[in-house]
């Protein structure tokens, strides 16, 4: 191959520093999703492998490009061999696995993701589930992908702007410039975004991590700065100093730190400053290079693929699984990394093996990295036909345990009628404009089915306006949350609408600064249009804690696959809890105002929740048992 390297530069560029290096971002990561209140920052190790990946990748192609040799073929080839052959299996894993495990909703989700993962845009799918009716991370086995999607996608893009600048320029200064405004941009689009979900998943606010490694890579290949050169005093507390500030975050991590955010820079710049110290550095030396955290860092790459979709099917199967039991999936996940990388990563990234087929009058060679493209991509395929076979519900499992299968059963926006109303979309009736308005969050979706089928029974037009995440009085700090609160405000000013239920997660914004604000500008609504009819809805109880004095409401987390005799559906709640908190702030801030429909003695008699009849997850209700049984929303009807 035109760009290969001689046995001698290969020895001079491997190093086993930092294989020990992708161990330490390995082990966290694993250990924080197995344990996550023992290692509350583990996940920080996603962002030293993204710095890791940055360096090596950016370092092969700086400097075929300043040789004259990069190729683009051999590069993609390279990273089809080393990265699809495990995602293959892991992904065909997950495929048989869900289809003994998974109910009909949760596999139609589980399709979705495969073939999200096999054309690496997992991270764009996960964004586009936050806030609506999301399951919870445990229930997603292949939620860990979003990060070899932001990487695939830096691989897609990245060279061919290096190779451009360089092919019409051949400037050392362009191609700095270049990556350094795109780095610092990066950085700056991530800390001053205020949707930190899409901080969290959108590609060019995770690449000044990538960038981090890019920008190191660039100074050593085009020798602005001969890091061997520093004193090995220095690059030995360099070393130190990196290995304590990716150390700190992860064990003292609190959730009210901003991820990705200012403290994403200390692991970020820890891993940099562990490359830039060199094998000879103390820490690289001691602890990187000690073999077995050079054994791990080898198999990290089939270790980070293999191990959550274990933990995850455990959670699924047992819930909230003995420590033994995740023990065990760990183990697993070393045992099978092991596998594949000897059986499978190793002989596929060595191997030059192609078909030759014969047909008449010619013939031709399939080679090992069409092979492998044609099997993910038959993947793909198997994940869109779950889709739209609905998760084939035909399966046994389905048929086994039917009181549980329709549980995640939400609204599909894209089978149900539509209207624009001064370019607002407003759902349930394809013309006019509603008497009723039913706007909020995803806990005013909930009650969509319900909101139409009474519609149809009395004959008054109603309409529904959501907003998932979003507090419909305010908006709040996320643009689309405000463009949703102008267009409801926009929408009930309007003189044919004689009606507005408004449903929010009021214990997820009562607390919040807006909160105080939403009121003052609802009054204000309500003082212009005296004969506008306002309706709180409020929460039935709820709790998104692993259980305790609160309990849980997700049936699910209460399925045991195993013994499914024993599980409970009555849960105890707490009037101390989140849920409670809001509505009491809604109902004290508009009582005067608005008439207050609860849902508590409905869903919950006596103090007990019977969650397998009434909840969707942890604070949704089901939809479809809401348009039989809501019956306490009648009232705005009539």
């Amino acid at each position: 191959m035109p760009s290969q390297l001689s046995n001698e530069k290969l020895a001079h560029i491997w190093r086993n520093d930092i294989t020990g290096l992708r161990a330490l971002a390995v082990l966290p990561v694993i250990f924080y999703h197995a344990f996550p209140s023992l290692l509350p920052g583990g996940f920080f190790g996603v962002d030293i492998f993204f710095v890791i990946s940055g360096y090596l990748i950016s370092g092969i192609i700086f400097r075929n490009v300043k040789a004259g040799k990069f190729s683009y073929s051999e590069f993609y080839v390279k990273r089809i061999k080393r990265i699809i052959p495990n995602l293959i299996l892991v992904l065909l894993f997950a495929l048989i696995a869900g289809y003994f495990i998974l109910f009909a909703d949760d596999y139609n989700n589980l399709g979705r993701h495969v073939y999200s993962s096999a054309v690496f845009i997992e991270n764009f799918r996960l964004l586009s589930e936050i806030g609506y009716f999301t399951e919870d991370a445990v229930r997603k086995p292949l939620l860990h992908l979003w990060s070899l999607a932001i990487e695939e996608q830096f691989y897609i893009v990245f060279p061919i702007i290096c190779v451009l600048i360089w092919r019409f320029c051949q400037s050392v200064r362009l191609l700095g410039f270049f990556v350094f405004a795109l780095t610092f941009a990066s950085l700056l689009a991530c800390l001053l975004c205020v949707d930190k979900s899409f901080a969290f998943y959108f590609p060019l606010t995770r690449f000044w991590e990538l960038g981090g490694g890019i920008v190191l890579s660039y100074f050593e290949t085009f020798q602005i700065l001969e890091t061997r050169r520093i004193a090995r005093s220095v690059r030995h507390f360099l070393s130190v100093v990196g290995l304590v500030i990716i150390l700190v975050p992860m064990f003292m991590y609190a959730p009210s730190w901003s991820h990705p955010g200012f403290v994403t820079v200390l692991p970020v710049l820890g891993a940099i400053l562990l490359l830039l110290s060199h094998p000879d550095a103390l820490v690289n030396r001691s602890l990187l290079a000690w073999s077995p955290m050079i054994f791990i860092g080898l198999i990290s790459y089939s270790l980070y693929l293999w191990h959550w979709p274990l933990l995850s099917f455990l959670s699924i199967c047992i819930p909230n699984p003995p420590v033994l039991f995740s023990l065990g999936a760990v183990a697993l996940s070393f045992l099978l990394a092991v596998t594949v990388y000897y059986f499978v990563e190793n002989p596929v990234r060595r191997s030059n093996f192609a078909l030759t087929f014969n047909l008449k009058k010619c013939s031709f060679k399939v080679s090992v990295p069409l092979i492998l493209m044609t099997l993910v991509l038959v993947e793909a395929s198997a994940g869109y036909m779950l889709r739209k076979t609905e998760g084939l519900p035909n399966r046994s499992i389905n048929h086994e345990f039917p009181e549980l299968v329709k549980i995640r059963q939400g609204v599909s926006w894209s089978k149900e009628p539509r209207i624009v109303i001064d370019g607002i979309n407003v759902y349930g009736l394809s013309e006019g404009v509603p008497e009723i308005v039913f706007a909020g969050d995803s806990h005013a979706v909930q009650y969509y089915y319900r909101m139409k089928r009474l519609a149809h029974e009395t004959g008054i037009s109603a309409g529904m306006l959501e907003s998932s995440g979003c507090f419909i009085l305010a908006g709040g700090d996320k643009q689309v949350c405000q463009q949703a609160s102008e267009s409801f405000y926009k929408l009930i000013s309007r003189k044919e609408i004689k009606k507005a239920v408004v449903v929010n997660k009021w214990g997820s914004r009562y607390d919040q600064v807006y909160f105080d604000e939403g009121i003052s500008r609802i009054r204000n609504l309500l003082t212009e249009r005296k004969d506008l009819k306002l309706y709180i809805l409020l929460d039935p109880p709820w709790d998104e804690g692993v259980g305790g004095a609160q309990g849980n409401f997700d049936p699910l987390r209460h399925f045991n696959r195993f013994n499914p005799q024993s599980h409970k559906y009555f849960v105890t709640y707490s009037n101390d809890a989140s849920w409670k908190l809001g509505n009491d702030a809604i109902v004290e801030a508009l009582a005067d105002v608005a008439e207050i429909i609860d849902s508590e003695t409905h869903v919950c008699p006596d103090g007990k929740c019977d969650v397998l009849k009434w909840y969707m997850d942890d604070d949704h209700l089901q939809p479809r048992r809401l348009e039989t049984e809501g019956y306490w929303i009648d009232r705005i009807f009539k």
